[in-house]
């Protein structure tokens, strides 16, 4: 199920329960409803799929179960949420904040000589509350995990609408976009590779965390067709110590940008000798006379100076004109 169709479903809870009159409970009571074994299989099922980055599922089967035994697999499996101590991610955020939001319908009321208390009966939300302060998140974090979460937020208009916030909302994306799900991430990178994307582009910056994090091949090709900033350079340098199949094509790629040839060349030479690819793109290149001086003088700064001699004698034809 789509998360912009849960969120709509848990703001019809939030307004449902929000009108609804609590209901009382005794501690006895209270006990009874802690020891339904339904109740503790309902919570951890949807705990995991909570922590798996599942959190349209887990919302969708908690919004299944009928109240009041609902707000018991809440508390319940926030609690285990929480006593599994996750490091966050967005989607993950997400739910727990949700959860937070709801207010509780259930209360437990204690009453002795000359006083009644109440206090609600399964205290999810101070568990929510708890988990979101030991993740130190502010309400801008939340803000942009749900928006993007939900497949609410325009990129463009979010960056670009307000001048003064624009640096501090690319700092804010590029410290977070690492923690989106996998949903959250196509999301945003979509935005940036959909062919009617002609007249903006987000800042370099932006370009290499978002590409950087979901490996996006068509974001890389933009990204290597921009104008070279620090950002951009260190991308580069990072995908040379990485060393993937998937990062050796875009040094290959990013060869093409005449500002960052010389250095990918260097960067490929350190896998000339161990990556089909690498090589067979070095081979390539070494009918420029510049490009060839590039790329012999790394290959043996490597240290590969035997592999060069052999590969001079298997590829004669490179080295006589």
């Amino acid at each position: 199920m789509h998360k912009k169709l849960l969120l709509i479903l848990l703001s019809v809870m939030l307004s449902g329960l929000g009108v609804a009159q609590a209901v009382e409970l005794t501690q006895q009571q209270k006990q009874e409803m802690l020891s339904d074994v339904q109740s503790h299989t309902d919570a951890k099922r949807i705990a995991t799929l909570a922590l798996s980055d599942q959190s349209d599922k887990a919302n969708f089967d908690l919004l299944r179960i009928k109240q009041p035994q609902q707000e018991v697999v809440r508390f319940l499996a926030i609690q285990a949420i929480a006593k599994s101590h996750p490091r966050y991610t967005s989607d993950l955020a997400v739910f727990v904040d949700s959860q937070r939001k709801l207010p509780s319908s259930l209360t437990l009321v204690e009453q002795g000589d000359g006083f009644r208390f109440s206090s609600p009966a399964f205290a999810y939300q101070q568990l929510a509350q708890r988990l979101m302060d030991d993740w130190d998140l502010n309400e801008q974090e939340m803000d942009f995990y749900i928006a993007v979460e939900s497949g609410q937020l325009n990129l463009r208009a979010w960056l670009a609408e307000n001048p003064e916030l624009r640096v501090s909302r690319e700092r804010l994306l590029i410290e977070n976009v690492m923690k989106l799900s996998d949903e959250g991430m196509h999301f945003l990178a979509n935005q940036v590779t959909t062919p009617n994307v002609v007249s903006w582009l987000p800042s370099a910056d932006v370009m290499v965390a978002i590409a950087a994090a979901s490996q996006n091949s068509d974001l890389y090709n933009i990204l290597w067709k921009m104008k070279t900033n620090s950002a951009v350079r260190r991308e580069l340098e990072r995908l040379g110590v990485d060393g993937s199949e998937f990062s050796i094509q875009q040094l290959i790629v990013a060869s093409s940008n005449p500002s960052l040839n010389k250095r990918s060349l260097q960067l490929l030479a350190k896998y000339a000798p161990t990556s089909q690819p690498a090589e067979t793109f070095l081979v390539s290149k070494m009918t420029n006379r510049h490009d060839a001086e590039v790329i012999s003088s790394s290959i043996q700064e490597y240290g590969y100076s035997s592999w060069f001699n052999q590969w001079v004698i298997e590829h004669p034809e490179l080295f006589n004109h």
